[in-house]
């Protein structure tokens, strides 16, 4: 019997020091199931969802524990649990509605990005693109937004569109740095080595990156 494929990514906060307790313990919980599923640990994954569950009904229950903004806040960490345990339709109908309460540049931002990096991994190409052309709109500069459309837009057949971002940040040069959220990609995204032999300028990067590593 074939078992279904989960796909799951680490989660990370930009600024952790204003997370609140809880918050906090949801995004350990999640990455604690990025590495069970990982591991393919069924009590692990059994174990961490009960947490994970338990938690995410304490911060509803707790009105997000006075965030400004909870019709926000307790769907969207809903939809980073779902996308934790591989369930990327869920996590997506979940940030959604996370996005119908956004209030805030930062919280449009956040989802929207989430949005299309999430369409993309289910397939959903169109919506991806979509998404990030908002999620631009309200984050022009913003890396990981740049870096998800450039890769919706290679997977959608825009290549050229796709190779005109990572020449826009390959201008960026502050970002081709050692623990930059560009370095992060460019290390770790496996997709983009595939794209290297189709855009040149990602190809351009890329060598350029690694020349500084190897230096």
């Amino acid at each position: 019997m074939n078992r279904p494929v989960r796909h799951t990514t680490l989660i990370t906060s930009p600024n952790p020091a204003k997370m609140s307790p809880l918050e906090g313990a949801i995004m350990d919980a999640c990455n604690q199931m990025h590495e069970a599923i990982a591991a393919d640990n069924h009590a692990g994954i059994a174990n961490t969802n009960k947490i994970l569950s338990d938690l995410l009904d304490r911060y509803e229950a707790s009105g997000a524990e006075d965030h400004p903004q909870p019709k926000w806040a307790v769907p969207h960490h809903r939809a980073l649990a779902m996308s934790a345990t591989g369930d990327l339709h869920q996590s997506i109908l979940y940030e959604e509605v996370a996005l119908e309460h956004a209030v805030t540049p930062a919280q449009h931002e956040i989802s929207l990005g989430n949005l299309a990096e999430r369409s993309m991994r289910v397939g959903r190409i169109e919506d991806a693109i979509e998404y990030f052309f908002q999620a631009r709109d309200v984050a022009p500069k913003s890396v990981p937004i740049l870096l998800t459309g450039a890769q919706a837009l290679f997977m959608g057949g825009f290549k050229n569109e796709s190779d005109g971002i990572f020449k826009a940040l390959l201008g960026m040069t502050e970002q081709l740095n050692p623990g930059t959220e560009l370095a992060a990609y460019l290390d770790y995204e496996t997709r983009l080595q595939v794209m290297r032999r189709e855009l040149p300028s990602l190809e351009s990067m890329l060598k350029k990156w690694e020349a500084m590593k190897g230096g």
